[in-house]
């Protein structure tokens, strides 16, 4: 457990008594009455005995503290609150005494009184305010209680006053505040102002916070009949009881019933916990004589009599002055408060227990590890100052110790852990270990005794390693050596041969656009025993690529090295020129032979890969097409256009002199570097199969932009830029073009290619229409209406009945027609033979177009064949005038009967046979009956509402 305490002796002011927590306001008078009973509590606990949020008890809380009621303490870091018995005063008159000496401000305040100050209802209250003018120039002062001041600012006679004070002057205002005898004891706060906002105005208003205490009467509240109490042992704030952790006191508390009436009286303490104290009230006895515990003290008018307090402290109870309150509760009267307090004092225990451990007690070059551990086991808060330090008096070690303060509140437990380093001056080591010593010093800084204040510890040094021993051989040793070596430097070293210093390209890059070849720089010792250089250039696999060229200095700087090469001490050679000049990685070797050396024991160097770049070869850096998807143009036809228009429109407004908008199909951007270097551009279209779609197209850059691209392309910053290229790419499909570029030198194949995203040129929906579903008798003209009733012909061999069905339909796209229910797909436009059933029934024939969009049309014609009439039988009386023709239930005309199977003539299929010799006249169809409507020339036959409507079958059903 690791505690930090506040500091107890922080809290000085005078002692906290029950009539200061009463008059506080009732939050805080609930969690302070709480904290004196039990000690230790946490925010959360605390909250949830009241009830209240965690907030607005942390803000109560955090006023107490400031008020000295409460104190709060860091138990292994969560802050715990624990009862006070001194209450801080004159925090605020130390803030306003620094405020008023700061240096710098114009205006000095000293209000007296400066903190909290108690008053009983009916006194009056003076606040006086001594204002110092330090400025320099004489100013106008206003003082005032603030109106958010509510009490106070009523209660004060004059609550705004105002001085007048030169340099160096001061003045003092009294504030006289006389508080009502009805004033409800609580704590009123109030504000006052110091302002002077015409002389001063960056250094004013000055405020100042107090409160003001208004107490009950509990001194008044006693009356001549009501009951008194005292407690035995008298004690006060300067002469409390005495008594040790763990033992108890014993309190008599005589109480007197003066009133006319019996009483029973009981005794409690608000402000301890149960385990604190127990009340022993008399016997009484029973009317038999039998003894009985009793729960209160019984008492007779004008009687007095004695009950036992016994108040025990636990043994964990920290040291400190209490006051608890007494209160007497009367049966008679319970809302009666008689109160009294008692002082007690729980006496300290300085118990401190420290043990050193040792973690790391031997070491050759590590630190050593010590652990000073503290427990307090009284009941006081220590506060304990550490130090380490060598008990030799050397200064071999450097002692760490962290922390060096550590506060422990009762029970509480710490470690300060201790880092000796023993000296890193290598020769301070000794070489057969050494043992140091220290000690730890423990302070306790509140003067309180300690068992022990020094504890010593060990720390072992390790000797030096046995190999450090060898260091003066090794020494004597080397000492010899430097010695044959220096006689072989004077007086046997061979002569110097060539070295290569330095070896490396002129330059980093190089590039074959410019025709530059590799230039070499060296640098040569000793060159007056230089035979020969020679130079080669290799690829990184090792094949030669350059050279070898090698330069003869037996009679100094050859003549093709003269421009390039000086000689002193030695040889310089810079920019030299070499062979390299194709595109591609060099690595150089630059060879010395030495006069009268073998080849055995040349001197070799090699430089970094050096770099050719090719010719710039152009790369497409951007390829696209203008857009992802593109909608197919329908160019107008030409002829339909001369059909619909007008007879009497001039030729200027047909459709062949009016201008028709360009197809330019798909457009293509692409940006291409290096443009100097392109010979050729290619260009195909393939589709989404790989299929060519677009055949290759070749631009040849050999004289600049060709024509064909000069209107689209453009250079643009050594960049070849085309913009909306027409292909002309308009049928529907998707497409996936591919730019080939192919270079003007330093590449003999093409480049890789470079392709498009998909372009999709989406198909525009063709309007289509059937113009036209007729049905053709034998004999008879073509039908248009959507149902036909027929009348069966005499068929004695039960053959079916011919008939002829024409179709016609225009417009749109890859069609599907179909003849439903047979045969199926058809033509968009044709003629078939149909055969009707001979027996009596309908048929319904549907013409159904859809097209590639799904899109569906469709046109039916209904025939219903019935049988004919019967024939008349003969008769003397008039026989009943014929039917008109047509069916009587739906309105529908009805056909003459065909000629039977096998060929009847014309006339025989107009006029049926009569039954009887004499039948009544029969109207032919042509006579009565509408005829069928001729199809116009170049048009469409009129349709009948719902001609284009599914077949009856499809209808969906209709309820009345």
């Amino acid at each position: 457990m690791n505690s930090n305490p506040s500091n107890p002796s922080a809290n000085s002011g005078k002692t906290i008594n029950i009539a200061d927590i009463l008059a506080l306001p009732e939050r805080q008078r609930q969690i302070a009455l709480f904290i004196r009973r039990e000690e230790g509590h946490t925010l959360p606990e605390i909250a949830d005995h009241i009830n209240e949020n965690e907030q607005a008890i942390a803000i109560e809380l955090d006023e107490l503290v400031q008020e000295g009621f409460v104190r709060e303490i860091q138990v292994e870091g969560i802050p715990r609150y624990y009862r006070s018995e001194m209450r801080r005063q004159g925090s605020q008159f130390s803030e306003m005494i620094q405020q008023a000496l700061t240096p710098g401000k114009p205006l000095s305040m000293i209000v007296n009184p400066s903190g909290d100050a108690p008053i009983t209802p009916g006194s009056t209250f003076e606040l006086c305010v001594t204002i110092t003018n330090e400025g320099n120039q004489s100013a106008l002062i206003e003082i005032y209680i603030d109106e958010t001041s509510q009490f106070l600012h009523q209660w004060c006679i004059s609550p705004y006053e105002r001085l007048a004070l030169g340099r160096g002057q001061s003045s003092e205002v009294v504030f006289q505040i006389p508080v009502p005898l009805d004033a409800i004891p609580g704590t009123y706060n109030y504000l006052l102002m110091v302002d002077a906002q015409q002389h001063y105005p960056q250094d004013t208003p000055i405020q100042h916070q107090a409160r003001l205490q208004v107490l009950p009467f509990v001194q008044e509240a006693i009356r001549v009949n009501d009951p008194t109490f005292t407690l035995l042992p008298l004690t006060n704030s300067a002469a409390p009881a005495v008594v040790q952790p763990g033992e108890f006191l014993e309190v008599q508390v005589l109480v007197h019933n003066r009133s006319d009436r019996v009483d029973q009286f009981r005794l409690t303490c608000p402000d301890l916990a149960p385990i604190w104290y127990r009340v022993i009230y008399p016997e009484g006895y029973t009317d038999t004589g039998v003894v009985r515990v009793m729960d209160g003290l019984e008492l007779n008018p004008g009687e007095k009599g004695q009950i036992q307090l016994i108040i025990m402290p636990p043994v964990d109870t920290w040291a400190s002055i209490y006051s608890p309150t007494v209160r007497l509760y009367s049966l008679n009267n319970p809302d009666l408060v008689l109160l009294d307090a008692i002082y007690l004092q729980v006496m300290p225990i300085y118990l401190l227990t420290v043990e050193l451990v040792t973690l790391v007690g031997k070491v050759s070059n590590q630190l050593g590890v010590f652990e000073l551990q503290l427990y307090n086991g009284g009941n006081i808060t220590r506060d304990i100052a550490l130090r380490a330090k060598s008990a030799d008096g050397d200064d071999l070690c450097t002692y760490t110790l962290i922390p060096t303060q550590v506060r422990l509140a009762p029970g509480g437990y710490a470690i300060a852990n201790l880092e000796v380093q023993p000296s890193q001056k290598w020769w301070r080591r000794p070489f057969y270990g050494r043992v140091l010593n220290f000690v730890i010093e423990i302070e306790d800084l509140q003067q309180f005794p300690l068992i022990n204040n020094r504890f010593q510890g060990t720390l072992i040094w390790e000797g030096r390693p046995w190999w450090q021993f060898l260091l003066v051989i090794l020494g004597i040793v080397g000492l010899i050596g430097a010695l044959i070596f220096l006689l072989w430097f004077l007086f046997f070293r061979p002569k110097p041969s060539p070295e290569i210093i330095e070896f490396a390209p002129a330059g980093k890059n190089y590039s074959a656009a410019y025709g530059e070849s590799v230039r070499l720089n060296w640098e040569i010792t000793n060159p007056q025993r230089l035979q020969t250089i020679k130079i080669q250039g290799v690829s990184p696999d090792g094949v030669v690529t350059s050279g070898p060229i090698a330069y003869n200095f037996s009679r100094g700087i050859p003549n093709e090295l003269e421009r390039f090469c000086t000689i002193d001490e030695i040889l310089n050679c810079q920019n030299v020129p070499t062979d390299a000049r194709e595109p591609g990685d060099y690595v150089f070797e630059l060879t010395v032979i030495p006069q009268g050396k073998k080849r055995g024991e040349l001197e070799e160097l090699t430089t970094n890969t050096v770099k050719i770049t090719p010719f710039p070869i152009p790369e497409i850096e951007e390829f696209a097409s203008t857009q992802p998807v593109y909608q197919e143009v329908i160019q107008a036809n030409p002829e339909t256009a001369n059909q619909e228009a007008s007879p009497t429109a001039s030729e200027n407004n047909s459709p062949e002199n009016q201008p028709q908008p360009e197809n330019l199909g798909i457009l293509l951007n692409w940006k291409i570097s290096h443009p100097e270097q392109i010979r050729l551009l290619k260009l195909v279209g393939r589709n989404s199969e790989g299929i060519v779609t677009f055949p290759m197209k070749t631009f040849d850059f050999s004289q600049g932009i060709p024509k064909s691209l000069q209107d689209s392309c453009e250079f643009q910053k050594e960049a070849l830029v085309c913009m909306n290229l027409a292909t002309g790419v308009d049928k529907p499909g998707t497409y996936i073009f591919e730019l080939i570029v192919v270079p003007q030198q330093g590449e003999a194949e093409e480049l890789p290619t470079q392709k498009t995203e998909q372009i999709k040129v989406e198909a525009q929906p063709v309007p289509f229409e059937i113009v036209y579903l007729t049905v053709i008798f034998e004999g008879q003209e073509p039908l248009y209406q959507p149902k036909l009733v027929l009348t069966l012909p005499d068929n004695p061999e039960n053959q079916s009945i011919p008939v002829l069905l024409s179709w016609k339909v225009e417009g749109g796209r890859d069609l599907k027609v179909e003849l439903l229910p047979a045969p199926g797909t058809v033509p968009p436009e044709g003629t078939l033979s149909y055969e009707l059933s001979p027996e009596p029934t309908t048929e319904t024939i549907t013409l159904q177009v859809t097209n590639e969009a799904g899109e569906q049309k469709s046109r039916s014609v209904t025939i219903e064949t019935v049988q004919p009439p019967p024939p008349e039988p003969p008769a003397t009386t008039l026989s009943p005038p014929p039917s008109p023709p047509g069916d009587a239930t739906n309105g529908l005309p009805i056909l003459p009967p065909l000629s039977p199977p096998g060929g009847a003539s014309d006339s025989q299929m107009q006029t049926p046979p009569s039954p009887s010799p004499s039948p009544s006249p029969r109207t032919t169809p042509s006579e009565t009956e509408p005829k069928p409507l001729r199809l116009p020339p170049g048009g469409s036959p009129p349709l009948p509402p719902g001609a284009d409507s599914p077949p009856p079958a499809e209808l969906p059903p209709k309820f009345r």
